[in-house]
């Protein structure tokens, strides 16, 4: 037989009411009670009645995920570390995949909203484009953005510093001694334009040149790092380094190098962003900018429990947090072939 509330509470020797509300993260709950509660409702395999707790509460039990390539494992990670949050706490989550198509996530939103108790979003959207969610969240939506920013909107947004990952990356490539560095760019999203921003301050620091020619637009997934890279190689003034706005962008430029009869790390410098899963076992593993996906999940999922129980004062709501970035070196960026830096025409 399944495992019920009066099953845990005998087990524990507390009432079923403090089970219950246990479970459903109430105020009134202390934080070592909750934590034996769902301690033991794992190991017992405890499953809620969503139907009846939704009758009961006036709530889904429901958080809406939607993220922009469901196809890039960064956001699979991301998705298992919300669901190590919200799951315990007796949430579901529905997932939304958008493949960066602006349009097509408004649709969802709208969607989501109606179905859900709160929303978490990495967004497609221009930084500027708040109305529609701006909105939302004046008519009591609970949204809470991940991994991407929108300027302006006051809600929790959980992110990396991007402008850093732009400076670690370009820097790192300045101090092996390059000195024409390309920048593959992402898409108009905050992520795009803040990562290309520290890609700028790096060669104003070291007092390089910025080019415009050495600036490539190709958005965040691998085919348009493939083919831009591939475009520029056969024009034949591409440079020897390349920062690429995020990984799979990395891996299409890394395919494009090889296909040329070029080496990557000996004749083509790449660095990317993200620390993709497995990019530690490509032929040539890819040297990144990594943070942490599970620190960036739970607080996602934490702050918008919080803004679902009413526990997140409206100071709080508008709160960024900062997951700290790291540089990952590997071979592509050529560093662990030589001892020491020299310069690259």
């Amino acid at each position: 037989m399944p495992t019920t509330l009066a099953d845990i509470a005998r087990e524990l020797g507390i009432s079923k009411m403090t089970v219950s509300r246990a479970i459903n993260n109430h105020q009134e709950i202390n934080t070592e009670t909750r934590e034996r509660v769902l301690e033991l409702a794992r190991r017992m395999n405890y499953h809620p009645n969503q139907h009846a707790r939704a009758l009961a509460t006036n709530r889904s039990y429901l958080f809406g995920l939607i993220v922009p390539d469901l196809m890039h494992s960064y956001y699979a990670e991301l998705l298992r570390s919300i669901e190590s949050v919200a799951r315990p706490a007796g949430f579901q989550i529905v997932v939304f995949n958008t493949e960066e198509d602006a349009a097509r996530e408004r649709d969802e939103v709208e969607v989501l909203l109606h179905c859900t108790d709160g929303l978490i979003i990495a967004s497609a959207l221009p930084p500027a484009d708040t109305k529609q969610y701006g909105k939302m969240i004046k008519d009591g939506a609970r949204i809470v953005l991940i991994d991407r920013e929108l300027r302006n909107l006051r809600c929790p947004m959980v992110t990396t510093d991007n402008v850093q990952v732009g400076k670690l990356a370009a820097t790192h490539l300045i101090g092996l001694g390059h000195r024409r560095i390309g920048h593959l760019l992402g898409n108009e999203t905050v992520v795009g334009l803040e990562r290309f921003e520290g890609y700028k301050q790096a060669l104003a620091e070291h007092q390089l040149p910025f080019e415009d020619s050495l600036v490539r637009k190709c958005g965040f997934l691998e085919e348009g790092g493939f083919e831009t890279m591939r475009a520029w190689i056969a024009g034949g003034d591409y440079p020897r380094a390349i920062f690429a706005a995020n990984d799979p962008a990395a891996i299409g430029a890394m395919r494009a190098v090889e296909d040329a009869g070029l080496r990557v790390g000996l004749d083509v410098a790449l660095i990317g962003a993200g620390n993709i899963h497995h990019g530690d076992m490509l032929r040539v593993p890819l040297s990144t900018v990594s943070w942490s996906r599970a620190e960036m999940g739970q607080a996602a999922a934490t702050v918008l429990i919080k803004l679902i129980d009413g526990a997140l004062n409206r100071t709080k709501a508008a709160q960024r947090i900062l997951i700290k970035p790291e540089l990952l070196i590997r071979q592509s960026c050529g560093a662990t072939r030589h001892s020491k830096a020299r310069a690259f025409a």
